[in-house]
């Protein structure tokens, strides 16, 4: 087992690796000046963008699932944080298009800064990975399955947004704490 571990670490340390360090300040920048943020994904990435709003609202954002019936308006001064692997997932584009359209800044996460959802956002932040095992994108390849070397990617990098966040911030442990879920 060690030896599968010890892959899928090489290939994320691999791909985090290779993420544009001016990208990440600006996306750093970007959240900080956000008034509400919106998050949105579908499948896996999905699933990950939520656990980084998650982290936005225990360090003290207003943080919104953009699909959720809850969810106010966008309006200018708000981002809305996209990600898709391919970038062309419908709803995360049309999300965006809707983002931008109303003023909103949109933020994407994708492999692919040529895609659909790259061209909309003000931002794109590529996550340099190959999408399938044999495709050859960003010149590497991978031993897993469809997509997971992108959305194990996007949660290390989003967790470390959170932690440069945090401890730019100096937000305590604590403090995350007392905003943390206690209906569970």
């Amino acid at each position: 087992m060690r030896a599968y571990h010890w892959v899928i670490l090489r290939e994320v340390a691999g791909a985090l690796d290779r993420i544009e360090d001016a990208d990440t300040r600006r996306f750093l920048r970007e959240l900080r000046r956000a008034r509400r943020i919106y998050i949105t994904g579908v499948g896996r990435s999905g699933l990950v963008v939520k656990a980084f709003g998650q982290r936005l609202m225990h360090l003290g954002w207003e943080v919104h699932l953009a699909d959720e019936i809850t969810a106010p308006g966008i309006s200018r001064g708000d981002i809305l944080i996209a990600c898709s692997g391919t970038g062309a997932t419908e709803l995360t584009v049309y999300m965006a298009q809707r983002a931008r359209r109303i003023g909103a800044r949109c933020i994407a996460l994708t492999a692919r800064s040529a895609s659909r959802l790259g061209r909309l956002a003000r931002q794109t932040i590529v996550l340099p990975v190959p999408l399938e095992a044999r495709d050859r994108a960003h010149g590497i390849r991978t031993r897993q399955p469809a997509r997971s070397l992108f959305e194990q990617t996007l949660f290390v990098y989003l967790d470390s947004i959170i932690l440069a966040l945090k401890d730019n911030l100096g937000i305590s442990s604590r403090k995350l704490r007392r905003r943390h879920a206690n209906l569970e």
